[in-house]
């Protein structure tokens, strides 16, 4: 790191789009995506681009260093299934990544989901948490949700 270091914050839409232009990258060292465990579209094809992308720059730094410098993809989450990812031989066909646990405080966390996509997932998800409240124990209810107007409605159900 040096005065010349940045670091630039961006949604992973906006990096999509500049894949578009620069399917290198060639503007980062390290690319790191955050909450890797709100699965949407988006994080799913940058997981399996980046991982290519990584091998192609180191493959091209290995020929010329001088043309690009080697690509670090950090997927950071509380949540993800980790051996789910790193055992995956599409995404990592060299061998599993390196892995970094930080311990912290853990609660128990049980995953509801369904079996079969919902036509309408604000109403599914409001059956789902209807269902929980009363049939389990106390405890807080976590729900994603795509997007604002989503969450409002649900909020509205709820209530």
């Amino acid at each position: 790191l040096g005065k010349d270091t940045r670091i630039k914050f961006m949604t992973d839409g906006i990096l999509l789009r500049e894949l578009q232009s620069d399917f290198l990258l060639r503007r980062y060292s390290i690319i790191c995506l955050d909450e890797a465990h709100e699965r949407n579209l988006n994080t799913d094809i940058l997981i399996g681009m980046l991982s290519r992308i990584v091998k192609l720059r180191n493959k091209l730094h290995e020929r010329d260093p001088t043309a690009v410098m080697p690509l670090r993809l950090v997927i950071m989450s509380a949540t993800l299934d980790v051996e789910r990812i790193v055992n995956n031989g599409r995404l990592f066909p060299d061998g599993t990544p390196p892995v970094i646990r930080v311990e912290a405080r853990q609660h128990p966390v049980t995953i509801h989901w369904t079996p079969h996509t919902p036509t309408d997932h604000v109403q599914a998800a409001h059956r789902l948490v209807k269902r929980i409240h009363t049939r389990l124990p106390p405890g807080t209810i976590l729900v994603f949700l795509t997007g604002r107007r989503d969450i409002q409605h649900l909020v509205r159900l709820l209530r």
